[in-house]
């Protein structure tokens, strides 16, 4: 009987402490989960409401109760605030303003914690001129974008997205925005890169993101990107299947030849061109000094000691071939081609998107 009333104590006291261990984690998730931070509101922008007026709006945060609207001050060199929105609002409109004068906005968001704001980090800036409508300096109205080659593009390479600002409409025809520079920003910098210039760099995955520019005022424009590996397509739509060597380089060395293909795509030096061949000692000749051939060395060999024929393998910025002889004087050959900007004018017997292959029987 006294070993059943201690270990129904021991148990007791296990069952509590048990108990106590659930509460206090419940606890630390409803604490974790209150202190989330509030992020500052997106696509905030600034439009002329009046002459003397501008309008700044803003998109909802999530988990905000509240907004602070800031204003540059010259004096103080800095944004100070100058109102605070409750959390339904998602506008304000800042009157009594100088006509012909910028003014400099920036929004946060707020939480209260404990009775106090805690402030989100403050948005970027957006800029507004008041004016009239015979007035030289405007704002942004629209913003036109256009690329200089398609969107759909092959991995890593270059795009260069122009955006024109298309000012507001007044009768003054010579008016211009008071800033023709544009933000550009990607959704996914992992897909593409673009820089202040607009320059687009496709990286080293496959999807689909968006290129953004912004103007002064907040004002966007967005365009979609599709990027796709052509140097690792997942099939060959436009091959049949009918030339016996082609088929043996696109499955039995099928990574080795993705590898070097995709290789020359990222590293696109206007310098770097050239023929890998292997000599009768088993040596790899025929390329200048890259700093990091060995990341496809292996492949290089791999094909050049093993194909079942007489093998070269050119390469430079935009394209690589893969050159099959039935002979070593290369009196008859096969050949497929890589070429990362699709000119491949002279080659009928396409495969994929930015591959082809040529096949010329033994003599």
């Amino acid at each position: 009987m006294k070993n059943n009333r201690e270990w129904k104590k021991v148990t007791g006291v296990i069952y509590i402490l048990l108990l106590a261990a659930v509460i206090s984690c419940g606890f630390s998730k409803n604490a974790m989960a209150k202190s989330k931070p509030v992020m500052p509101p997106e696509n905030v922008s600034v439009q002329m409401k009046s002459v003397t007026s501008l309008k700044i709006k803003w998109n909802k945060s999530e988990n905000a109760d509240g907004y602070i609207i800031y204003k540059y001050n010259k004096r103080a060199k800095k944004y100070v605030r100058v109102h605070t929105a409750k959390k339904n609002q998602r506008s304000w409109v800042d009157k009594n303003l100088k006509t012909g004068k910028v003014y400099q906005y920036k929004v946060a968001s707020y939480k209260m914690v404990k009775g106090k704001k805690k402030r989100s980090k403050k948005s970027y800036a957006v800029s507004a001129i008041t004016h009239t409508k015979r007035s030289k300096k405007v704002n942004a109205l629209i913003i036109s974008l256009y690329a200089n080659r398609e969107n759909e593009m092959g991995i890593c390479s270059e795009l260069l997205i122009s955006g024109n600002i298309i000012e507001e409409d007044t009768k003054a025809s010579e008016s211009v925005a008071i800033s023709d520079k544009l933000v550009w920003s990607s959704s996914d910098e992992s897909i593409a890169k673009v820089d202040q210039n607009g320059r687009v760099t496709a990286m080293d995955k496959e999807g689909t993101c968006y290129i953004t520019a912004r103007a002064h005022n907040g004002v966007k424009k967005k365009i979609k990107m599709n990027i796709v590996n052509y140097a690792r397509p997942k099939s060959f739509p436009y091959y049949n299947g009918g030339k016996e060597y082609v088929n043996i380089m696109l499955t039995t060395y099928r990574e080795n030849v993705f590898n070097i293909a995709t290789y020359f795509t990222v590293n696109k030096n206007e310098d770097v061109w050239g023929t890998f061949k292997m000599d009768e000692e088993g040596n790899i000749t025929g390329y200048p000094d890259l700093d990091n051939i060995a990341e496809i060395e292996e492949d290089v060999r791999t094909i050049l000691a093993n194909f079942p024929l007489v093998t070269e393998i050119f390469y430079s910025n935009e394209r690589v071939e893969f050159l099959m002889k039935y002979d070593k004087y290369g009196s008859s050959y096969c050949k497929i081609e890589y070429c990362i900007d699709d000119d491949m004018s002279g080659v009928v017997n396409r495969i994929a998107p930015h591959w082809a292959a040529v096949n010329f029987s033994p003599m």
